[in-house]
């Protein structure tokens, strides 16, 4: 196998949401995780695994081949592959030959991957959701390299000029606040609200006039940002409706990063309704905005990862602050 010299190599040994668990059934599926190929597929018995994509013997892709039982048939000589990378081969049935596996977990309806080691495994990360209900887990490709994509979720100033729903309408109004610990990153924001469109008028709060108010936590062990978003009246009070949006930055390969998105917001329906209604509806709000986020990146004309201080503004300064905890994360070996 050829030597992978993507940057981000080192983030391999951290837990990452790569699949919903609920797309992955008997057929592999080939995908890409800090420029490692992988194919992941499961077995008969309900097992995720996960390989390395290609075929040791002739370099086939087993995306290609079909589980039988709990193995990985190769398409092209029917070489066997176990979950754990144990190799069975027809014409040679006394050889101890393995191929690379990697660790899968699955939790919170998603398939999680990283590299397997003799050392002790990390915990997958953990969130409380606050009493909220799961509204809906979205996925996204970022055609940016994982310093640029974070470079956008975390700064607010093209809140006003790039979305259309959770922004801010003047950016010299915002309140700002940077928390920096050694291991992660607050900011917090505060400012008037962008109109809501009229169809959420019937089953959320908020309304004209209300302030928006964004506190998100990043860390990097994998690279993630926890944000509660909240609404106040224009006398200060509490809106009911809320958001908690938990978003994975997932290094596909150098220029490429996937965002794995789990939405949280109170039950605004009764039972039933809320789930089949109001749920989609705000799982589908915030895709969009993302998706507005995603266009803004492929705009980009020069994906240089460098940042030139005398051009960040008041509110980028953690960008700069990111830079430093993502370095040994995801671009140092240990």
């Amino acid at each position: 196998m050829s030597a992978n010299t993507c940057r981000y190599r080192p983030g391999l040994r951290h837990w990452h949401p790569l699949l919903a668990s609920r797309a992955l059934r008997r057929k592999p599926i080939a995908r890409t995780l800090a420029g490692e190929r992988l194919v992941l597929f499961r077995t008969a018995s309900g097992q995720a695994a996960a390989l390395a994509e290609t075929c040791p013997h002739r370099r086939m892709s087993l995306a290609a081949g079909r589980v039988q039982g709990d193995e990985l048939v190769c398409a092209y000589h029917g070489w066997r592959f176990a979950p754990g990378g144990a190799i069975r081969c027809p014409l040679m049935p006394a050889s101890e030959l393995r191929h690379q596996a990697f660790q899968v977990r699955e939790a919170h309806g998603l398939i999680w991957i990283r590299q397997a080691t003799q050392s002790e495994d990390p915990p997958l990360p953990s969130w409380d959701s606050g009493g909220l209900a799961l509204a809906g887990v979205a996925f996204h490709t970022v055609p940016a390299p994982l310093e640029l994509t974070l470079d956008n979720f975390t700064e607010v100033e093209h809140t006003s000029s790039i979305h259309q729903v959770f922004g801010f309408t003047q950016p010299e109004a915002i309140e700002h606040r940077l928390e920096l610990e050694p291991a992660a990153t607050r900011v917090w924001n505060s400012g008037p609200q962008k109109a809501f469109p009229p169809v959420f008028n019937g089953f959320i709060d908020n309304r004209p006039g209300d302030s928006f108010a964004n506190d998100w936590i990043t860390t990097f062990d994998p690279l993630l940002t926890i944000y509660d978003q909240t609404w106040r009246s224009p006398k200060g009070k509490p809106r009911r409706f809320r958001l908690k949006v938990v978003m994975f930055f997932v290094p596909i390969d150098d220029t490429t990063t996937q965002l794995t998105t789990l939405v949280y917001s109170p039950k605004v329906l009764p039972g039933r309704l809320h789930r089949a209604l109001a749920a989609p509806i705000i799982k589908a709000v915030t895709a969009h905005e993302l998706n507005l986020d995603v266009w803004a990146l492929a705009q980009l004309a020069d994906l240089d990862t460098e940042l030139n201080p005398r051009t960040l503004g008041p509110l980028d300064r953690v960008l700069l602050e990111n830079r430093r905890r993502l370095k040994p994360a995801y671009l140092e070996r240990v």
